[in-house]
């Protein structure tokens, strides 16, 4: 009844609007695209023109974040080729329509913003359950991996999870005192659950960027503590930074550890009398050994066929033969690939080959980051073998930023032009005689060379200062939660081009115009 008198007391059609905004953004593209609309829509309906001429010019930096969008039109215009795609100017019309919204929309109170923090909360919380209820009830194939349990991207979804983290972290700190303890326990299992929930998605990204955040955040408060504390806090750094570093140390150590080969006492014969084909130049591994050595095709068709009624030579569902993550995943088990071999799987084993896993620790350690990070290690060491980064998601990334940085030398100051990068980047995938599968080739999933690429690096800066200036003339960068939120978002561009996709771009810039005009930073603490 409470929270039905205080959205009385503080509506205005804006406000409505943000509230279906952040109801929504943890569901559904179209609902965001959508629902921005509205946002603008709304911020017209509420108070007459004097009021929002007033507040127009109280809101005049937000014109700069709005400028990025003119950035992308004016590059069009001047660079456009035949060959040319509106779809850029598309993807950057949040950097219009959002800022516009809050330059003219009804100022928020601080009880607004706190309820629409706490909704956010909410909303991000129930998506987590219909995760949850896909990941348990929805998958039965091994493409419906655990960062497609969400019904956005992972990878977007990943930031949301973060941010309620720091929301409930910096509630829980403004509000301490305040708090009865089994609220402060309940705001502590809150975060934990968003926590472990972001690590259980195994999305590298978004595990980087929360990383990037948590030093931040103790560094910060290490300027704020006394002597004996900032002893305690330094020593959580090192250990933030040196545990990582083992655990990916000793995975790559160990993932490198690959049996040595002796060629000429190879055996050649299975235990039924039959021939193993070796190929000695196939570099393929699976937890330290050759996938390609030991393998009798005839045994492993007849045996299989008899405990499957998916065939030897069917396609699954992963586009792949099954035998293909057949010989992989009874590597990773330590088998060979005969008759015998088949004998040793186990009914779990026989489902999760049909269900196309390739290697055992995708089963036994599917709550653990531990087989993205072998995934990732197992992507570049092909990649490097090879040089083919087809279909592997690391890899890809590599070739991306390789080709990217090859256009950017080719056309420092301003760029190719928005609209031109897919022309540019195929023909740079070409001259370098790429081995990537045309149908893969993409922009760089970086959003800092994805701008040089687009704009030069005269477009980059300024992009830059678009976005910086208004926090440091605001002075916003005093509000930890906002401060926090930039370090995470602007350490995930490194990996991905967030700014350049509706999820990404539509919740970065609702929320950073929401801290940038909320000038009072009392908005999380609970005054009853």
């Amino acid at each position: 009844m409470q929270l039905t008198d205080k959205l009385k007391s503080n509506f205005s059609w804006f406000f409505a609007s943000l509230l279906l905004f952040v109801a929504v953004i943890p569901f559904s593209q179209a609902l965001v695209s959508i629902t921005s609309g509205i946002l603008l829509f709304s911020s017209f309906l509420d108070e007459p023109i004097k009021n929002k001429i007033d507040r127009i010019k109280e809101n005049k930096l937000l014109f700069l974040v709005a400028s990025v969008f003119i950035i992308y039109v004016f590059s069009y215009l001047i660079l456009k080729k035949p060959e040319s795609s509106a779809y850029d100017l598309q993807k950057s019309l949040f950097f219009l329509i959002i800022p516009l919204a809050f330059i003219i929309g009804k100022p928020l109170t601080i009880v607004q913003i706190r309820i629409l923090l706490t909704v956010f909360v909410i909303a991000v919380f129930g998506a987590t359950i219909v995760a949850w209820f896909n990941w348990f009830f929805n998958r039965g194939t091994a493409d419906f991996a655990v960062h497609k349990i969400t019904l956005i991207s992972h990878i977007r979804f990943s930031f949301q999870l973060i941010l309620v983290f720091w929301i409930l972290v910096f509630s829980l700190k403004c509000n301490f005192y305040n708090l009865l303890l089994h609220q402060k326990l309940a705001i502590i299992l809150s975060g934990c659950y968003f926590l472990s929930f972001l690590f259980f998605q195994q999305s590298l990204t978004g595990m980087i960027a929360f990383g990037s955040s948590a030093l931040f955040f103790i560094v910060y408060f290490l300027q704020l503590s006394n002597r004996k504390f900032r002893l305690i806090l330094t020593s959580i750094i090192i250990l933030l930074i040196l545990l990582p570093v083992v655990y990916l140390g000793t995975i790559i150590v160990r993932f490198y550890q690959i049996e040595k080969v002796d060629q000429k006492k190879i055996e050649w014969t299975t235990h039924s009398g039959n021939t193993y084909t070796h190929d000695f130049n196939n570099p393929t591994v699976e937890n330290d050994k050759f996938v390609y050595l030991y393998i009798c095709d005839d045994e492993l068709r007849s045996e299989w066929n008899k405990i499957s009624k998916t065939q030897y030579d069917s396609i699954i569902s992963t586009g792949y033969p099954l035998y293909a993550s057949l010989v992989r995943y009874m590597t990773s088990k330590g088998l060979r690939k005969d008759a015998e071999g088949i004998k040793s799987l186990s009914e779990q084993d026989i489902q999760n080959i049909e269900k196309g896993l390739t290697n055992i620790i995708f089963e036994k350690n599917k709550y653990s980051p531990y087989p993205r990070i072998y995934q990732t290690i197992w992507e570049y060491y092909m990649y490097s073998k090879t040089g083919d980064p087809s279909y592997q998601s690391f890899s890809q990334r590599l070739e991306f930023a390789k080709a990217a940085i090859t256009i950017i030398k080719e056309n420092p100051w301003f760029g190719v032009g928005a609209g031109n990068w897919k022309a540019e980047f195929r023909k740079t995938f070409e001259k370098n005689n790429s081995k990537l599968d045309k149908q893969l080739y993409a922009s760089s999933h970086n959003q800092y060379l994805n701008y040089m690429v687009k704009f030069g690096i005269l477009g980059f800066f300024i992009i830059m200062f678009l976005l910086i200036f208004p926090v440091v003339r605001t002075k916003s960068y005093t509000d930890p939660l906002f401060l926090t939120f930039l370090v995470f978002m602007f350490v995930a561009n490194f990996a991905d081009s967030n700014f350049e996709t509706h999820m990404g771009s539509s919740f970065f810039l609702v929320f950073y115009c929401l801290f940038l005009t909320n000038k009072n930073q009392n908005y999380l603490v609970n005054n009853k």
